[in-house]
Parts: C-alpha cells; sequence; structure tokens
C-alpha cells in the first residue's frame, strides 16, 4: 500500500452507468482469483489473528448506528467485515474468490451478507451509507481503474464515505504472497484525485505512505 484517502459522495446528477460495463482482461484477474483460492486457508490464518486497522475504526465512527457499509475484497470477512458487524452496522461484502467469500458466510455475522462479485459488476439494490476498499482496488487492471470511481459513487448515497487503499506506482507489477504470484495496478495521485473529483468525491483525508505497526499495512 502507498496511501489511503477517506472521501465523501457529495450530490451530483447523472452518473453514467453504463461506463462501468465493458470490461475484460481475464487474465490477470483469473489469476488473482486462483492465487486467493489456493492461499485461502493461509490467509483466513493471518486475517483471524489480525486486529481491525485504525482507519476502519475511525470511519465507522463517523456513521450512525445501523449504517450500511460495503466492503469491497471482503476477503474472509475478517477482521473488518467481523469488526463492523460487531459494531451493529450492516454489512455486504463482495470478493471474486469463491473460497473466501464460502468462509466468509460460514462465520455467520449478524447482518452481514456476502457474495462472489467484481466490483465493476456489482449492482447495489440500495445505496450505502459507506464503502471500505482495503488493500483491493489495485487487483483492477489499469485500464478500468478509472471506471471505479462512477461505480463507486453510484454505491453510495449522497454524504456517503469511501474509504480505500491504493498502490503508489502509476502502472502494473506484480508480486509475490504466501508463495503465489499476484498482480497489481494504480494510477497515479494526481488522475486519483482527479477523478474523484469528476466523480461527485469531496477528500476528507489523504495519507500517503499509510502503516500501521499492528497491521503491517
Amino acid at each position: 500500500m502507498c496511501y489511503n484517502q477517506t472521501v465523501r459522495r457529495q450530490p451530483r446528477k447523472g452518473i453514467n452507468m453504463e461506463t462501468t460495463q465493458n470490461f475484460h482482461q481475464p487474465t490477470a484477474r483469473d489469476r488473482n482469483l486462483r492465487a486467493y483460492d489456493r492461499t485461502c486457508d493461509a490467509w483466513a490464518a493471518i486475517r483471524h489473528a489480525a486486529p481491525v486497522n485504525r482507519c476502519v475504526a475511525e470511519l465507522s465512527a463517523q456513521l450512525a448506528p445501523g449504517s450500511r457499509v460495503l466492503d469491497i475484497g471482503c476477503g474472509t470477512g475478517e477482521p473488518i467485515a467481523a469488526w463492523l458487524a460487531g459494531q451493529g452496522f450492516r454489512v455486504t461484502g463482495i470478493d471474486l474468490s469463491p473460497r473466501m467469500i464460502a468462509r466468509a458466510q460460514a462465520l455467520n455475522l449478524p447482518g452481514a451478507t456476502f457474495q462472489v462479485c467484481d466490483v465493476l459488476a456489482y449492482r447495489p439494490q440500495a445505496p450505502f451509507d459507506a464503502a471500505i476498499a482495503f488493500d483491493s482496488l489495485w487487483h483492477v487492471p489499469q485500464q478500468e481503474q478509472a471506471a471505479l470511481y462512477p461505480k463507486l459513487s453510484a454505491c453510495l448515497r449522497p454524504g456517503g464515505l469511501l474509504l480505500f487503499t491504493h498502490g503508489c506506482t502509476d502502472g502494473c507489477v506484480q508480486g509475490e504472497m504466501l508463495g503465489e504470484t499476484f498482480y497489481y495496478s494504480a494510477l497515479s495521485a494526481q488522475r486519483v484525485r482527479e477523478l474523484l473529483a469528476q466523480n461527485g468525491f469531496e477528500i476528507l483525508s489523504f495519507i500517503q505512505g499509510y502503516a500501521e505497526p499492528t497491521t503491517g499495512t
């Protein structure tokens, strides 16, 4: 991770949902999906032992009781979705990995639902009060990164909050984790700021080089 941001969706008309519909790069997606499926058990053990990130707790403190929160790239549901559900929020988690989602569903968290879904294909039944994308958006292929921001805006009610982490390299990279190769991409920080503004977001917090001693990210 290079930085995290907290932003607020401002009232805005005319978000074009169709900009998110034509996306195809199965190679990187499929490889990441298979890698997460293969590492699911090891990843579940790591995340089960991890505390929730401070920024997640700080975001939740700004939400009304019972708020609806979208967890993008929720993985096994721990620690973020589990912590949010424990605080009384209604959580929806989405992830590409069927094995990760099965783990999350097995937690039987109160007020939480989980489904296998790509964020760019996701269509909420109603807008959320907040969305969290922690270490997940960088798995979206670079040529589709710009399509994330109208999608995220459309998922949130006016005034809704978005917390996300983002890579610091404008381009595509790959890395090793738990013996598997994963693929990542990102846009420049300036381009992300432009896309946020274009899609009705107000930046509330921008932290470069974000890290926490208890979590490592």
